[in-house]
């Protein structure tokens, strides 16, 4: 029943939780103060509850831990996507400034958010180096480690790596994404993930007490689930469908607000000019 019981937990928390992250980042633009200091408050609740659950080896500091990280991650997340940490790129592959290789213009696109990422994994390295319940700290480094996998998917080849989850203030990423073929590079991380999980269940499976069946059912479930988003890059299947409640409720309120303050376009002589030279 424990096992059960995480994994329906893990599944639940992946699914509400990137939806939330989802609808805050599309919301982000007409309420960005408000968002920003939720997600905040929420990322420092998660940290206060990592601290606090890193000597209590229960079940029940198990689950608040894995929670916390979740919220600690969802702040990453959300401050990407809304457009506050991303990178000094942010301009589509080939446009002007030019980089000399591909690799440093994709990766300007998401320095700055990469660095964050790497400084907070350092930061709870050293603050649970002594940690009895390091179920938060190895949830944080098992997304991490996953996005980091994804990311290099979608850089170096996967043919249905284009999602409508990106925000219209991020489609400028898109152009950095190679769907024309599925590099080696996804078949390894496909076989590295498949082995992660396998050791993860017979962590779980053989645990010793309700502490340790819990983080480590978890985790197992957090790497089938990364498992899965990986095969989304490859498969002809919207990885966005699963959150449609979330994305719908959020162009629905922009769209209401598009239409109470539409956007005036001045148009000058020189601008009548341009657009009738465009045209012939």
């Amino acid at each position: 029943m424990t096992f059960l019981s995480a994994v329906l937990i893990a599944s639940l928390a992946w699914w509400i939780a990137t939806g939330l992250v989802l609808g805050l980042a599309r919301a982000g633009g007409r309420r960005f103060k408000t968002v920003m200091a939720l997600a905040s408050g929420v990322a420092l609740l998660g940290l206060a509850g990592m601290i606090a659950t890193a000597d209590i080896p229960t079940a029940a500091s198990a689950y608040l831990a894995f929670f916390s990280a979740l919220a600690l991650w969802a702040w990453h997340e959300t401050t990407f996507l809304i457009g506050l940490v991303t990178g000094p790129r942010r301009v589509g592959a080939g446009e002007a400034p030019r980089e000399k290789s591909r690799f440093r213009a994709a990766f300007l696109t998401v320095r700055d958010h990469e660095i964050a990422l790497f400084a907070t994994v350092l930061a709870l390295l050293w603050l649970m180096s002594d940690a009895v319940n390091t179920t938060g700290l190895l949830t944080f480094c098992l997304l991490w480690v996953m996005r980091i996998s994804t990311k290099l998917n979608i850089y170096l080849g996967a043919r249905h790596a284009i999602s409508d989850m990106l925000p219209d203030r991020l489609s400028y990423l898109k152009s950095y994404f190679r769907t024309d073929r599925t590099s080696g590079w996804f078949y390894l991380s496909l076989c590295g993930s498949a082995v992660l999980l396998a050791w993860l269940v017979a962590a779980a499976a053989t645990a010793a007490t309700d502490h340790a069946a819990v983080k480590w059912t978890l985790l197992a479930s957090f790497a089938a689930l990364a498992l899965i988003e990986h095969l989304f890059l490859v498969l002809p299947v919207r990885d966005s469908a699963l959150w449609g409640w979330a994305m719908e409720k959020a162009n629905k309120v922009s769209s209401e607000k598009n239409r109470e303050h539409p956007a005036v376009i001045h148009t000058t002589p020189e601008t009548k000019t341009s657009r009738a030279t465009a045209r012939a």
